[in-house]
């Protein structure tokens, strides 16, 4: 479905408003409820003058909406505890005083829809929930939001907020029976875009944790009903012949046929050909902007204004291992770019290929294939997906295989020896995405591919394991601070210098997985995942005290700290040349940090005995 709410979708009011300049950030107005009916919104707005100044319009967006988020209040976690579980164990001062620090900030981000105040007829582009959910934190972020809750979902376990968690998952699982898929956020003009689909992985998670069969039972036939979507939506049938170096146990299987799931869109190729088809309304500006960008030769990216993937690939790129110039690759030339990995050697490149073009063509969010690349990351979630739903099916039937629970198991194992024969590569023993039309992988290397080996790391050879093993141990010395996405700075989100708990998290995954290889196995603590572990928490409570944060009666606050923070979190930090943290002692804007408090509780949880208090690059800690 397409977004076409007459005041928050594309259409004149949306426009009129964004390109007045009213707001500096153009998610303030598609987040304000209207203060009259709609109707009288429209009667109004119509009412303009064709050229209406800009204060003009800024009375008429006074006269006839609240401000941003008024229909959102806080909301009070019935299920708080003062003995969080994933402290228990930890015995030393600093961690558990930080560890506290960031169990207590749920409160601060709890949050509930209230339309009790808005008139009959007042419309608000807040998707109807009915029980709490977690902000992600940011300063724009009023709603949910489905990837970063993936995260929220598993801190809030590791602090013993089951029912919170509880509430959290029927959020979502509301939006399956309402929409089909999890919309990317919790607002109407997300409707027509999904994130990751990982609302399985949480529903398994809350189950581990709780072993609530009901749950699962209540769950299960929407998961089935999300996965439809990504299969129906998301999904390209592709034939190949499987590369022989990758066959292992099947013989002889000549040309097969396959499925694999993309980004693509496939629900938007009905979209209509005028530009602000393609505008998300909440990036109305950026996006505005980037479909007039003409790039000189060689063109860097198509803006495509006609077919659809503007805004599809606009979305897209809001997630890592949707790198645009990953995306590219096929289409300006192999000779742009070099391979981010040669036989598992992850130098720095000492050429940046995109030092030739300027931030407006990087930041361009033009055609980029993504209806022809089949990323690792998201066929290696749908695998996860497969399998937690095929198992869900035999718990429902006390332990017994059922039709529906081979069928996912088939789709899961499928789907993994798809990804074995075209994203992995024998010579490096890596995965890297996959363009579909040139047969060919990408050429600059994504951090997300080794999402694979968390997914089924047990069913790779040993030396796969030892090859992942072998390039996080590599990553994590050249980025003590943190793990980036890639290793260019495109400017974009996810590359580097930018870090985010995400790919950290995966990192510790993946690397955990590897080391309990039934082959190859490392000692228990001694590892690549623990050492990840400990340098992510490092990173999070290193920004944390040099923005004030500080333990009564066992750690003072930061000497140089500035502002009237306490001890800030952050969406995301960066990292120097060194590849150490550089710490913030600004708070004022920490972006949408709820998921990396999440992360953090759950290193705290994973990792308890192994922990050590950070040490902090130039830092003296006052102890």
């Amino acid at each position: 479905m397409l977004c076409d709410h007459p005041i928050y979708c594309n259409g004149p009011i949306l426009s009129t408003v964004m390109l007045s300049g009213v707001f500096d950030k153009d998610k303030t107005f598609v987040d304000m409820p209207t203060s009259k009916p709609v109707n009288d919104v429209l009667t109004a707005f119509h009412k303009l003058p064709a050229n209406a100044t800009k204060a003009q319009v800024a009375q008429f967006v006074d006269d006839n909406f609240h401000p941003a988020g008024y229909d959102v209040i806080e909301a009070k976690l019935e299920d708080w505890t003062e003995d969080p579980p994933f402290l228990r164990g930890v015995t030393d001062p600093v961690l558990r005083g930080y560890g506290m620090s960031v169990h207590n900030q749920w409160k601060q981000l709890a949050r509930r829809r209230d339309p009790s105040k808005l008139c009959a007829g007042c419309a608000s582009s807040l998707l109807a929930t009915n029980y709490t959910f977690i902000s992600p934190g940011g300063s724009t972020s009023r709603e949910f939001a489905y990837w970063n809750t993936y995260y929220i979902n598993l801190g809030l376990l590791r602090s013993g907020l089951y029912q919170t968690a509880k509430g959290v998952l029927r959020n979502l699982l509301d939006m399956v029976r309402s929409y089909g898929f999890v919309p990317t956020g919790g607002r109407v003009y997300f409707t027509d875009r999904s994130g990751l689909p990982l609302l399985a992985l949480m529903v398994n998670d809350y189950y581990q944790a709780t072993k609530d069969l009901l749950f699962v039972a209540e769950a299960l036939p929407l998961l089935v009903k999300e996965h439809e979507f990504w299969d129906m939506y998301r999904s390209v049938n592709i034939t190949y012949t499987p590369n022989s170096a990758t066959l292992s146990k099947r013989q002889n299987p000549g040309i097969v046929t396959s499925k694999v799931s993309t980004l693509g869109p496939d629900l938007f190729s009905t979209a209509s050909s005028t530009s602000s088809a393609f505008t998300r309304p909440e990036n109305f500006l950026a996006d505005t902007a980037t479909a007039k960008t003409e790039l000189a030769s060689p063109q860097l990216f198509s803006t495509a204004q006609n077919s659809g993937s503007l805004y599809a690939a606009s979305e897209a790129g809001t997630m890592p291992s949707v790198q645009y110039a990953n995306r590219t690759t096929a289409e300006v030339g192999p000779s742009l770019f070099s391979t981010a990995t040669r036989r598992r050697s992850l130098d720095i490149p000492t050429t940046n290929p995109f030092a030739s073009f300027t931030r407006d063509q990087l930041l361009v969010l033009g055609s980029i294939g993504i209806n022809d690349t089949a990323a690792v990351n998201i066929n290696s979630i749908l695998y996860q997906a497969e399998s937690i739903i095929a198992n869900f099916y035999q718990l429902a039937a006390y332990g017994n295989n059922t039709h529906e629970s081979i069928a996912y198991s088939r789709l899961a194992n499928r789907r993994r020896q798809t990804l074995i024969d075209l994203a992995y590569n024998p010579q490096t023993g890596l995965f890297a995405d996959y363009h579909i039309s040139t047969s060919q992988h990408a050429d600059i290397w994504s951090i997300n591919s080794l999402w694979s080996f968390w997914a089924f790391s047990d069913t790779l050879p040993a030396e796969s394991a030892h090859s992942a093993l072998e390039s996080l141990s590599e990553l994590h010395d050249k980025f003590p601070g943190g793990l980036p996405n890639t290793f260019y700075n495109t400017t974009l989100l996810w590359d580097w210098p930018n870090v985010q708990s995400p790919l950290q998290h995966m990192a510790i995954q993946s690397a955990a997985k590897a080391e309990n290889h039934p082959i190859y196995r490392k000692r228990s603590g001694s590892g690549v995942a623990a050492g990840i572990a400990q340098s992510t928490l490092g990173a999070a409570f290193c920004n944390w005290y040099t923005t004030g944060g500080s333990i009564d009666g066992v750690l003072n606050s930061y000497d140089h700290a500035t502002g009237s923070s306490a001890g800030a979190s952050f969406g995301s930090y960066a990292i120097g040349a060194d590849g150490n943290i550089i710490t913030s002692t600004d708070s004022s804007d920490p972006g949408d940090y709820a998921w990396s408090n999440a992360v953090t509780l759950w290193i705290f949880d994973q990792y308890k005995s192994q922990l050590q208090i950070p040490t902090c690059p130039n830092i003296k800690l006052n102890i």
